[in-house]
């Protein structure tokens, strides 16, 4: 795209250059003027293949590997369905790298899962009511790519959600929510508030039906939705029962804001929601929950399952952060449920429509369902003798070499299952050769380094959990730009590459091909800069955008002391500060504000040996500030960032005083120069000084009259700063987890 500009461009400038005189030498201004801004616009643009668009079927599609060849062989099957293509414009990477290690717990997976399917970083760590773990990055790259859609199973994740009259009836929502015990019958029973008994004369399938066309959404997708989120059982979840203790008589069945960290903040949460815009009968309810879906997620370009799920329609200015459900596997699971209802009802063959999403650089192949298998990247050594290594698992498999007390090896995978009672642990050879060794002769030992070099990848390419590129399983893709350090170099030579291996800032290790890592470009002065390492030296770290400028996305945080790879400087001057575009240490793509307009690089150093980690400069996007007798802050600040700017300064919380690399919480006493102040932290309700799901729903027990908030609690329970405390507080705060909102002082 941007080599056929550079050719348009040249052929503009040679049919121009026949202008004569004056005019000529204002065409000329004019074509240096545009070249200019087309090269200051550069650094915002030229990551941008395409800019998002729906476009007909055609052979456009044949530049991405795989989706021609299956749409084919569906409209082989069904030539009477209908495809559109949404061209997202967004490189697959960073879709993943967005998706995963941006923000963990963005994608959750059952924790009845293990190995593969879990995120090595959160590992065991529970989300949501506790039955959830953060999906890894294997498990998001299967869900996400289109192309394990692409099938007859599957296909219904991508149909579109609008409401279609000539192949949706009654019929078919009766047959989705056929197997719900408390939605058959011709008559919905209900609890009203004041605990009585209500009756309403239709069916739910008939709500369902005049809901869905009054909102103009698909009532097939608003019914599988309701039993997704209700089950199947002879009564309704206690979101749509209407009998949960405080809130009698009101109806969440679509579970609409039902956030937080307990099953009981969850179906408070929802219930608030219910009750605070009256709904309080599961027809309000039924009926709200269509007209949000039509308003807040099909009126954005969210308009199947797979882009409620996975937000990547940048048509209405975000990305990412405006998804309806954590489970990974929604969309594809709710899709089969209307499949169903479609077969059923012999309408499989009926004119039905979907957008199918593409993205740039996509692998070649589908990517692969995990496994259950561990994957690790570990030295261990041998306890024994002769120890057998065998080309497969199990005590018949071939044995291929022996090994003695103190041989090392390379252990790649953990099994999770026996076999004639052992874990077959996967392991490499010095030789680069892969086999198999019961667990119980192995001992894992420390990291062998033979060296310590802060390199970059020089190109998008797979770290894999060992070396080579068969056997072995893709951890994750290092982008170009990407930071890692190696600490082994040139050990094995495995199909055709020398293979090094490398440590992410995160902890997690692989190994990757020598001749796609380069060590770091030196510091260029002024103008851009390529591949320059430099250090978050901000108290409270940075902010990472989808573009310059403060009222944009937040992709993700980076803290103080965090080492990023700037690919771009001086992108932008925009609301005050200057942009440069970076790469964090995950390999997430975006912006961050380095300083302000006015100074120079306060919030960022380049980092040269024996530079410090100690951060130095003022706090982004607004830190704190002295007013009266309180200090008011943003959440992310720290015991470093009021120390950084007074040195002689005493933070205590309860009389104790607080150290360095401590966030300061609301209540906190910050002495400076002998005066007093107490620290006001915005959206810090309950002075934990964390601003998380806790405060919000702190916020919301105080408006219900439950709770109560001292005086600096009250002022930091205003996080959108309007005078009054109220559901506009603790909504701010939810935006702002999800990084779609900041909080400023």
């Amino acid at each position: 795209m941007i080599k056929k500009a550079k050719e348009e461009r040249g052929k503009w400038i040679k049919k121009f250059f026949g202008v004569k005189n004056k005019m000529k030498k204002f065409v000329i201004i004019s074509l240096i003027l545009t070249i200019i801004t087309y090269i200051c616009m550069g650094c915002i643009t030229q990551n941008e293949v395409y800019a998002v668009s729906r476009e007909n079927l055609s052979s456009k599609l044949d530049s991405y590997p795989g989706y021609t060849e299956l749409i084919n062989n569906l409209k082989a099957k069904y030539p009477n369905w209908n495809f559109t293509i949404l061209y997202t414009g967004l490189d697959w990477s960073q879709v993943i790298k967005n998706e995963t290690s941006a923000w963990h717990g963005r994608n959750l997976i059952s924790s009845s899962k293990s190995g593969e399917w879990i995120c090595s970083t959160c590992g065991g760590k529970s989300y949501d009511n506790g039955s959830w773990r953060c999906a890894s990055e294997a498990a998001v790259s299967y869900y996400m790519d289109p192309r394990n859609g692409l099938n007859e199973d599957y296909i219904f994740q991508f149909e579109a959600l609008s409401y279609n009259g000539n192949v949706q009836n009654i019929d078919g929502v009766k047959k989705i929510i056929a197997d719900v015990g408390f939605m058959q019958g011709n008559q919905i029973t209900y609890k009203k508030t004041d605990g009585s008994t209500g009756t309403i004369n239709k069916s739910y399938a008939q709500v369902i039906m005049e809901a869905a066309q009054e909102a103009g959404i698909s009532p097939y997708h608003l019914a599988a939705r309701i039993r997704q989120e209700q089950g199947t059982g002879s009564t309704a979840s206690a979101t749509g029962r209407g009998d949960y203790s405080g809130y009698v008589g009101y109806y969440n069945l679509l579970n609409i804001r039902a956030t937080g960290s307990t099953s009981a903040q969850i179906i408070a949460n929802a219930l608030s929601y219910a009750k605070n815009n009256g709904l309080d009968t599961p027809e309000k309810s039924i009926k709200e929950g269509a007209k949000f879906l039509a308003q807040s997620y099909i009126g954005r370009g969210q308009d199947t399952l797979y882009l409620q799920k996975f937000d990547v329609d940048s048509s209405d200015g975000s990305l990412y952060s405006h998804q309806y459900m954590q489970n990974v596997s929604a969309a594809m699971s709710e899709g089969t449920t209307v499949k169903s209802s479609y077969a059923s009802m012999g309408l499989m063959t009926s004119p039905i429509n979907f957008i199918i999403p593409v993205y740039e650089n996509m692998p070649s192949e589908k990517c692969s369902m995990p496994g259950t298998e561990t994957v690790v990247t570990q030295n261990v050594v041998i306890k024994g003798t002769k120890v057998n290594i065998r080309d497969g698992k199990g005590t018949g498999a071939n044995i291929i070499a022996n090994l003695n007390n103190g041989d090392n090896l390379l252990r790649i995978e953990l099994a999770t299952s026996t076999i004639n009672g052992y874990y077959w642990d996967k392991v490499v050879l010095s030789d680069g050769r892969q086999g198999y060794v019961a667990r119980n002769y192995l001992t894992q030992v420390a990291d062998i380094k033979t060296c310590d070099e802060r390199v970059i990848a020089n190109t998008g390419v797979n770290l894999r959990n060992g070396p080579g590129t068969s056997g072995t399983k893709i951890i994750t893709m290092l982008v170009k730009g990407q930071a890692v350090t190696r600490i082994e170099k040139g050990k094995y030579n495995v199909d055709g590459y020398i293979w090094d291996r490398v440590v992410l800032s995160d902890g997690r290790q692989g190994y990757v091909a020598t001749n796609y890592l380069n060590f770091e470009s030196s510091n260029n002065n002024g103008g851009t800069t390529t591949n320059e390492i430099i250090r978050v030296v901000c108290g409270s770290g940075l902010k990472v955008r989808q573009s310059p400028g403060t009222s944009s996305n937040v992709l993700t945080y980076t803290k103080n002391g965090d080492q990023l790879t700037r690919i771009q400087k001086d992108c932008s001057t925009a609301n005050g500060y200057t942009w440069d575009k970076i790469i964090t240490s995950s390999g997430v793509e975006g912006y961050i504000a380095r300083g302000t307009t006015s100074g120079s690089e306060i919030y960022v150093e380049v980092v040269t040996s024996g530079s410090s980690n100690a951060g130095s400069g003022d706090s982004s996007e607004g830190e704190y500030r002295i007013e009266n007798e309180d200090l008011i802050c943003s959440p992310m600040t720290t015991v470093q960032t009021i120390k950084a700017n007074n040195s002689n300064a005493i933070i205590n919380r309860n009389n104790v005083e607080l150290s360095e690399g401590n966030f300061i919480a609301t209540g906190d006493i910050v002495i400076i120069d002998g005066t007093s102040y107490t620290v006001v932290k915005r959206g810090d309700a309950n002075s934990d000084g964390v601003v998380d799901a806790a405060d919000y729903v702190r916020i919301k027990n105080y408006i219900m009259g439950t709770k109560t908030l001292n005086n600096s609690e009250n002022k930091s329970a205003d996080a959108n700063k309007d005078g009054t405390i109220d559901a506009a507080d603790y909504v701010r705060i939810k935006n702002y987890i999800m990084g779609t909102k900041q909080i400023e002082i």
